[in-house]
């Protein structure tokens, strides 16, 4: 209905008669004016074709319907009605929305970003906003679940880039794009405050200014490592104490159970200690033992 609201409106505008049926949804003329009437509204960019939103639910069968299908339905309902939404803003003649939503694997631990195209087509010389650009994305992100508006391409019916992804921002394509806007606005807005100051002496309307601005939009990086000798300070400080303690003891001997046997004394003269504490010497016990084996028996 609303594409038929449209091509009335340009018939009566080109002075070609007509007629409705089916309710409105179609609209006759006489046979003789079809091509005029069709190069006409062509070149009006009539009719637009339509969006179909979730009336698609209405007339389908969901007994049939099989799950690839009702997704797919859901996707290209959810895309009308993005498109229907974004229409509504004042300097969009329509719009049109591609989403990708994809489909997580059963065993992928992986899972893949929904993404989005947005193609506008702009009325008249009209140009949209950084702000209307930006509430684009943001009005596409927040209908689809999981979508970042930095997954958001927005382009205009003359091909130009108005948004492009996060994955693009740094890329000299939309460096150079940002620059030039950011170069226009400047302008724009230097001849605006010029006309202004100079519409309160010469009058309202009586003065236009122009201007052109050169903007140098290099990025240079430097680095600089500077030495100081004095200007030294301590970068860090490690202090390691050690601490050793040796001691030797010539006490008694320990309580073994070589010192309680019966021989225990002899095996103090072959150099171990003796019972009182004193360790012997070793050539008088050798002594000793000579003379008492010298000694005839009785």
């Amino acid at each position: 209905m609303q594409d038929s609201g449209k091509i009335i409106t340009q018939l009566e505008a080109d002075g070609i008669p007509y007629e409705l049926a089916a309710g409105g949804a179609t609209v006759l003329v006489p046979g003789d004016r079809v091509p005029e009437a069709r190069m006409k509204l062509a070149n009006a960019g009539l009719p637009s074709g339509g969006s179909i939103g979730y009336e698609i639910f209405d007339s389908a069968d969901s007994l049939g319907a099989t799950n690839f299908m009702q997704n797919v339905n859901l996707v290209r309902a959810l895309e009308g009605e993005l498109g229907r939404t974004i229409s509504t803003i004042e300097a969009v003649d329509s719009a049109r929305v591609h989403l990708v939503m994809p489909r997580r694997e059963l065993f992928s631990r992986e899972r893949q970003e929904p993404s989005a195209s947005v193609i506008l087509r702009i009325r008249g010389s009209s140009r949209l906003s950084t702000g209307q650009v930006l509430a684009v994305q943001h009005l596409v992100a927040s209908a689809v679940p999981g979508l970042s508006p930095g997954k958001i391409s927005i382009v205009d019916g003359r091909g130009t880039l108005l948004a492009g992804g996060a994955e693009d921002e740094g890329s000299t394509a939309v460096m150079a794009a940002k620059a030039d806007e950011r170069k226009r606005a400047f302008e724009n807005r230097l001849a605006r405050t010029i006309e202004t100051l100079l519409e309160k002496t010469v009058g309202i309307g009586s003065v236009r200014a122009n201007v052109t601005a050169d903007m140098d939009f290099d990025r240079i990086n430097t680095s600089e490592e500077v030495f100081d000798p004095d200007g030294q300070v301590v970068r860090s400080t490690q202090n390691i104490e050690e601490t050793a303690t040796s001691r030797e003891s010539l006490g008694p001997p320990p309580v073994t159970v070589q010192t309680n046997l019966p021989d225990a004394d002899l095996a103090a003269g072959e150099g171990g200690w003796s019972r009182d504490g004193q360790k012997p010497d070793r050539r008088d016990g050798e002594l000793r033992d000579h003379q008492a084996r010298r000694e005839p028996r009785p």
